[in-house]
């Protein structure tokens, strides 16, 4: 009997459960799971403190910047280690607050809702100055056709104020379009997103707004009511979709509606293993390679949460599947390789000496290529790493079913789908679904690719564990072999 591992629907029970049970260290492919990796370190230096915030830019010339900061600096990261480039100021915001970047023709603009918002030119500033125009400090922004739209101000945290046109050094209200809207019901602003149109985020509300020129500027329109996005940096815009965390789950948005992507599967997970008390900390990022959409959060089992998130929910665009990584980090970020020349090497810090042959990571990782789009994270010693490391130890539970209908069942050997001799495997079983679950012991892979049981239920589920370290690309399933028993 094969048995395929299906999607990870944590919200259903593990009885007669469609899909599988646990899906963890792993992400979705389109009929498997793929092993996700630790963080290997790229930076050889650390922020002075745990990191708010990060983003990475490639200016029109195509080099690379790096950005990131903490409670009281901006760094941007120079021949591989971060430099202090706060120009002489010292920031002060909450230990829960967090940095966010936008860009706006060649200027990044750094920004935290507390302080004056930053400005620099890519590929000229030495330091991070004041932005121009006397702009409000504010939470959230996103750029939507030629203007700079803001919202969450200390004092109007239901107000969106935007740039003049095309400008991002003038600010003030009816000159050359600038001007602002207080949004008297939905609740604080949590998010904005960009483009063509932009879309706001409130607690209770999603707004459109569509620019319409003249006296106008721009026309607001309600697509969605009593539902919008917590507080943090949980909406995430890929493509013409964007993608948000509600009050009641995940939600996803094409700009004129939501439809709800963890109902049934994992939102009730997530908000039982959300450690509420920090859910500002709840940040999102994509991975373009992959297709993934991720969630990095602290969980309220995690033993260092007040300090760092420890679990990212992964969901695969391509499949609408679910996974679960478990790994301690600070943030994670949109990240572009740096790039690094033979001579840069040598300061590469999983080497540490001038022996190219002590790196670790191989030399064709996306990590030495400049321009690279994929996932950075903050490791908990405030270094900037990617996902490049070893492959976690992967752990993908099946659904408890009864393999004989109406029948116990003799359990005598599973052959795992999954390309690594190194997997091993438990069985779960019951003979009544009000009993409490036993466990085998884990089982090594002989020679013929089978893991031997001798084990007679009702009930089975089955357990699999790849090691850490262990090299693989694809687990898609189970073959069972079992003899049928009777009724008792």
């Amino acid at each position: 009997m094969q048995v395929p591992f299906a999607e990870w629907l944590p919200d259903l029970p593990d009885h007669m459960n469609p899909g599988a049970t646990e899906a963890k260290n792993v992400f979705p492919a389109a009929n498997s799971y793929r092993p996700f990796k630790n963080i290997a370190v790229t930076s050889s230096n650390a922020l002075t403190a745990r990191c708010q915030g990060g983003k990475s830019f490639k200016s029109d010339s195509g080099t690379v910047s790096i950005f990131a900061g903490d409670a009281t600096k901006l760094y941007k990261l120079t021949s591989n280690a971060f430099v202090d480039e706060s120009g002489g100021t010292t920031f002060s915001f909450s230990s829960e607050s967090y940095w966010d970047f936008i860009r706006f023709g060649e200027v990044v603009i750094a920004f935290n809702g507390d302080d004056a918002p930053q400005a620099w030119t890519l590929d000229s500033s030495s330091d991070f100055a004041a932005l121009g125009g006397s702009p409000p400090a504010f939470r959230h922004a996103a750029v939507v056709g030629n203007f700079i739209v803001t919202g969450f101000q200390a004092a109007a945290q239901n107000k969106v104020q935007w740039s003049a046109f095309n400008s991002a050094t003038s600010w003030t209200a009816g000159t050359n379009q600038s001007d602002s809207e207080v949004l008297p019901e939905g609740g604080v602003v949590t998010g904005i997103t960009g483009g063509q149109y932009g879309l706001i985020f409130q607690e209770d509300r999603i707004t459109r707004m569509d620019y319409r020129g003249g006296n106008v500027v721009f026309q607001f329109r309600r697509i969605e009511e009593n539902r919008g996005a917590v507080q943090g940096k949980n909406v995430i815009q890929v493509g013409n979709l964007v993608y948000f965390l509600s009050e009641d789950g995940f939600y996803v948005t094409d700009g004129s509606a939501s439809k709800s992507i963890g109902a049934n599967k994992v939102d009730r997970f997530f908000y039982n293993d959300l450690k509420s008390s920090l859910r500002e900390r709840v940040r999102a990022a994509y991975d373009h390679e992959n297709k993934l959409v991720m969630w990095s959060y602290p969980s309220a089992t995690g033993t260092n949460s007040t300090t760092q998130n420890d679990k990212i929910l992964i969901f695969h665009i391509a499949s609408n599947r679910w996974s679960l990584v478990e790994v301690d980090h600070e943030i994670i970020m949109d990240y572009l390789s740096p790039g690094f020349t033979l001579e840069e090497l040598d300061d590469y810090p999983a080497s540490g000496t001038d022996d190219i042959d002590a790196i670790t990571v191989s030399l064709d990782s996306a990590v030495f290529m400049g321009g690279l789009r994929s996932i950075g994270a903050f490791n908990t010693d405030h270094k900037l790493g990617s996902f490049g490391g070893d492959n976690l130890k992967a752990e993908i539970g099946t659904s408890e079913q009864e393999l004989y209908p109406q029948k116990r069942s003799l359990v005598t050997h599973v052959r795992p789908i999954v390309d690594t001799t190194s997997a091993t495997g438990s069985l779960s079983f019951r003979n009544r679904v009000a009993d409490s679950v036993s466990t085998t012991s884990a089982a090594s892979m002989h020679a013929t690719g089978t893991l031997p049981f001798h084990k007679s239920a009702r009930y089975f589920k089955f357990n699999l564990s790849i090691p850490a370290g262990t090299t693989w690309s694809d687990a898609q399933g189970i073959d069972i072999e079992a003899i049928k028993e009777g009724y008792r």
